[in-house]
C-alpha cells in the first residue's frame, strides 16, 4: 500500500473530522507554539539585562526544568489518548472520569517533585553541573526555588489544557497561555527591577503566573458545558483502571523522553571539547532549527486527539487516514518554515554577531538540517504520535532509544573524533569530521527512526495494541 494512497470508501459524510475541524485544531496550537518561543525570547531577553550570573543561573535551570517535569507532562500525554478513545467511544461517565484521573495523577507527581527539588536543589545543582561560581550558584537557586513551587500548578495546567484540546477545543488554552505570559512578562518587569530580586524575580513571576492560570483554568473544566469536564473536583477516589491505561502510555513515554534529553546531554559534552567558536556555530544552528520543530509539536497534539477519537469509535480506516492527512500538513506547514528560513537566513544568523568562519559554519549546518528535516523528520517524529494515540507505546519507545543510542550518540563519537577509546581498553579509529560529524550522526537517526516507522504504519501493526477499554463508571 502507498503512503499516499486515498482511501476511496472514506466519504465527507463519514468522516469524524471536517477540514475545518482540523483548522481549528491545528491553528491555536501553532499560534500557542509560536507565542511560547517569542515570550521565552522576550523572557531570556529581560533577565540578561541584570547581567551574566543570572542569565547563566537560569540557563542552567531551564536545563534541568526540562528533564524534571518530564513524568509529568509524559502523564499529560497518556491521559490526552485514554480521554480521546473515551470521547470516540461517547462514553460521557469515563470521559469525565478519565479527566479528573489524569488531573490527581499529575498533581501528586508534581507534588512529588516539587519537594525533592525543594530539600535537594542545591545537591542537584552540585552534582550536575559542578563547582558552578558562588554568584551563578546563587542566582539559580533564588529562580529554582520558586520554579519548584510551581510545579504543580504547572501539572494542572498542562493538564486541564490537554482535557480541552482533547475535545477539539485549542482555542481555549490559547487564550489562557496568552494570559499566563503576559502575567510573566508583567511579574519579570515587577520584581526583577522593580523589586530587584534578580533571578529569583523571574522565578516569582513564573509562579504567579501559573497560579493565576491554575485558578482560571480550574474554574472553567468544573462546567459542565464543556465535553470534557470533572465534575465533584475536590472529592476524589484512585480509580486504579483509568491510572493504569495512563501511566501505560505515559511511562514508556516519558522513559523516552528522559533518554533523548540525556542524550543531549552526552553529544552536548562532545561538542564542549571542540574548542568555542564550534560551540557558539553549533548553538546558533540549534537555536534557529529549533523553530522548525513547532510545526511537529502541534501536528502531535492534533494527531493525538484525531487519531485517538478515531479508535475510540472503533474507526480503525479513519485513524489511518487522519494520521496521513495530518503527517501531509505538518508537511506542509514545516515546508513553510523552511522556506522562510532559507530566505532570512542571513540576517537571522547575522543577529548572533559571529565571526566570519563561525558564521559560515552555523549556516552549513543550518542548511544540512533545513535539507533533512523537509524530507524525513516528520515520519521520524510524527507517526510515533499516531502510535500513542492507539495505545502502541512500548514499540516507538523501544526503537526511538536504540536508535539514540546507537545513532547519535554512539555514532558521533566514531564520526566526530580521529580515534575513539572503548572503556578504556582499546581504541578505534574514527573519521574526524568533528561537529559535521555529530549532526551528521544525528541524521542518521532521523532516517533510521524514519525507516522503521514508515514500515509499521504502512503493515498497520499499530492498529493491533488497542489498550484504552471503557472506563469503570
Amino acid at each position: 500500500m502507498s503512503f499516499f494512497k486515498k482511501e476511496k470508501r472514506l466519504t465527507g459524510e463519514e468522516l469524524l473530522f471536517s477540514r475545518k475541524a482540523l483548522v481549528a485544531l491545528t491553528l491555536p496550537l501553532l499560534l500557542q507554539q509560536v507565542l511560547e518561543v517569542m515570550v521565552g525570547t522576550v523572557d531570556s531577553a529581560m533577565v540578561a539585562q541584570i547581567g551574566e550570573a543570572a542569565v547563566s543561573g537560569v540557563s542552567l535551570i531551564n536545563t534541568l526544568d526540562t528533564v524534571l517535569v518530564i513524568f509529568f507532562t509524559a502523564m499529560v500525554g497518556g491521559g490526552s489518548v485514554v480521554i480521546s478513545q473515551a470521547l470516540g467511544r461517547k462514553e460521557k461517565n469515563a470521559i469525565c472520569e478519565s479527566a479528573k484521573q489524569l488531573l490527581y495523577l499529575t498533581f501528586f507527581i508534581s507534588m512529588i517533585l516539587t519537594v525533592t527539588v525543594l530539600l535537594f536543589r542545591r545537591f542537584l545543582l552540585r552534582l550536575l553541573f559542578g563547582a558552578v561560581e558562588a554568584d551563578v550558584l546563587k542566582e539559580a537557586l533564588g529562580y529554582f526555588f520558586f520554579v519548584a513551587l510551581s510545579f504543580p500548578f504547572l501539572a494542572i495546567n498542562s493538564s486541564i489544557s490537554a482535557c480541552f484540546r482533547t475535545s477539539g477545543n485549542s482555542m481555549l488554552p490559547l487564550i489562557v497561555s496568552i494570559v499566563t505570559n503576559l502575567l510573566n512578562i508583567c511579574g519579570n518587569a515587577c520584581c526583577i527591577y522593580g523589586f530587584g530580586m534578580g533571578a529569583a524575580g523571574a522565578g516569582l513571576a513564573t509562579l504567579i503566573a501559573r497560579v493565576v492560570t491554575t485558578v482560571i483554568l480550574l474554574a472553567l473544566i468544573v462546567q459542565r458545558k464543556y465535553p470534557v469536564h470533572i465534575d465533584r473536583l475536590l472529592r476524589y477516589k484512585p480509580n486504579k483502571k483509568v491510572i493504569g491505561q495512563i501511566t501505560g502510555i505515559g511511562i514508556p513515554n516519558g522513559v523516552e523522553n528522559v533518554m533523548f534529553q540525556f542524550g543531549r546531554l552526552l553529544t552536548q559534552s562532545l561538542i564542549a571539547t571542540m574548542g568555542t567558536s564550534v560551540i557558539a556555530a553549533n548553538s546558533v544552528a540549534l537555536t534557529i532549527s529549533n523553530y522548525q520543530y513547532m510545526t511537529g509539536t502541534a501536528c502531535s497534539t492534533v494527531m493525538i486527539t484525531v487519531v485517538g477519537r478515531c479508535i475510540g469509535a472503533g474507526k480503525d480506516e479513519q485513524a489511518k487516514y487522519y494520521s496521513r492527512r495530518i503527517l501531509a500538513m505538518n508537511y506542509g506547514l514545516l515546508w513553510t518554515v523552511i522556506l522562510s528560513s532559507f530566505i532570512f537566513l542571513n540576517p537571522l544568523v547575522g543577529m548572533y554577531n559571529l565571526s566570519p568562519a563561525t558564521e559560515d559554519l552555523a549556516k552549513d549546518l543550518i542548511v544540512r538540517h533545513l535539507i533533512l528535516a523537509a524530507m524525513i523528520w516528520p515520519l521520524g517524529f510524527m507517526l510515533p504520535s499516531a502510535f500513542r494515540a492507539a495505545g502502541d507505546v512500548k514499540f516507538s519507545m523501544v526503537i526511538s532509544i536504540a536508535s539514540m543510542w546507537i545513532f547519535r550518540i554512539v555514532s558521533a563519537y566514531f564520526f566526530a573524533l580521529d580515534s575513539v577509546s572503548v572503556f578504556g581498553l582499546f581504541t578505534l579509529p574514527g573519521l574526524g569530521m568533528g561537529i559535521m560529524g555529530v549532526w551528521s550522526a544525528m541524521f542518521v537517526d532521523w532516517g533510521f527512526r524514519c525507516t522503521i516507522f514508515l514500515i509499521r504504519w504502512l503493515k498497520g501493526q499499530w492498529l493491533q495494541r488497542k489498550c484504552a477499554h471503557a472506563t469503570d463508571s
